[in-house]
């Protein structure tokens, strides 16, 4: 194409001098054009980008060969419990919106970057390899390799200024709907487990359980097992608890009690194995004695002898209110569980 634009340019020089009798020719210096041996074919712009993107070399980044079938490893299984636990609106995420989102850089490197509960292989090698510093150009690539999405940073980042939150989420189970190994695109559904507080108590149903519809795209340099998140949409499958009217049972340590206003507070209470569930229960409950009171007596009595943790039996009737802030107590022994 550039050796045919240069002719014409020539040529129609040469004509607008042949025109003009009057005055010389007017002299055409030789300039020097690239030929097609000499330039490489221009790329598409989006192309040319993608490939400047990154120096993996330099990274030290290998690219992931794809297996017949999806098989998640632990890398994009981190990123995916980190990314689905957040609430969003309609339960939806895609990585399209990450460019206009102000607090996605602040998020992505509390969440995944300082947060001493999460980690994944590649961070673990830039934190041993230097001293626990992460330069600018491997967070921008560790953030593309979890949403296909660059975002640039301002800075590098300090690993070893990790915190840890309050809540963990868990995937259970997935099943696989769509994967080619010849396509970029896969499928799957979650089956998640969202739990709100990590208490000293014994673990029970989530406090939300989710399915999780999940879009991934095959990046063969993500160091999230060679994946992509694209898109999360949850729908919210956690089970109700009902009242049966029978008689059941709540664990927790003696936290307070008071034989005027004919209580027993319990800290980090759970239930049996029908009222279990992190959802039902909150970091204190109140035992009500004002129909038993002895009961005020037994557990003092079991705490002046070095039992801290007590088993108090509840008619589980419709009067009862979940989650469980107070219950009537009809029993009090040590726990044995």
């Amino acid at each position: 194409m550039k050796k045919k634009m240069v002719a014409v340019l020539l040529l129609s020089s040469m004509v607008f001098a042949g025109c003009a009798k009057e005055e010389a020719p007017e002299v055409v210096e030789p300039t020097v054009e690239a030929t097609d041996d000499s330039k490489e074919e221009a790329k598409p712009e989006e192309e040319k980008e993608e490939e400047a993107l990154f120096d993996y070399d330099a990274l030290g980044i290998k690219p992931v060969e794809y297996g017949d079938e999806f098989e998640m490893g632990e890398n994009l299984k981190a990123g995916l419990t980190n990314l689905i636990y957040p609430n969003y609106d309609d339960g939806k995420w895609d990585n399209s919106k990450l460019a206009d989102d102000d607090s996605w850089k602040d998020s992505f490197i509390s969440s995944y970057l300082q947060n001493s509960w999460f980690s994944f292989d590649y961070m673990n090698q830039v934190g041993e390899n230097s001293d626990g510093i992460m330069s600018k150009e491997q967070v921008e690539y560790a953030q593309y390799s979890l949403t296909g999405t660059y975002i640039e940073f301002d800075d590098g980042v300090d690993l070893s200024q990790a915190s840890s939150g309050f809540g963990i989420g868990e995937i259970d189970s997935y099943t696989v709907d769509k994967y080619d190994k010849e396509d970029d695109t896969v499928e799957i559904t979650v089956k998640y487990s969202k739990y709100e507080e990590i208490a000293a108590s014994e673990p029970g149903d989530p406090d939300h359980a989710f399915d999780v519809k999940v879009v991934l795209k095959k990046d063969p340099y993500s160091c999230f097992d060679g994946y992509n998140v694209i898109s999360l949409e949850k729908t919210e499958t956690t089970k109700s608890l009902e009242a049966d009217g029978k008689t059941h049972y709540v664990y927790g340590d003696i936290l307070d009690y008071d034989l005027d206003k004919n209580y027993i507070q319990l800290e980090y209470p759970f239930g049996d194995d029908y009222t279990n569930g992190n959802a039902y229960f909150d970091h204190f409950l109140t035992i009500d004695c004002s129909d038993n009171p002895g009961l005020i007596d037994e557990a003092k009595a079991l705490q002046e002898s070095g039992v801290w943790q007590i088993k108090v039996g509840f008619k589980f009737d419709s009067s009862v209110k979940v989650p469980f802030e107070t219950i009537k107590g009809i029993s009090v022994e040590e726990a044995d569980r």
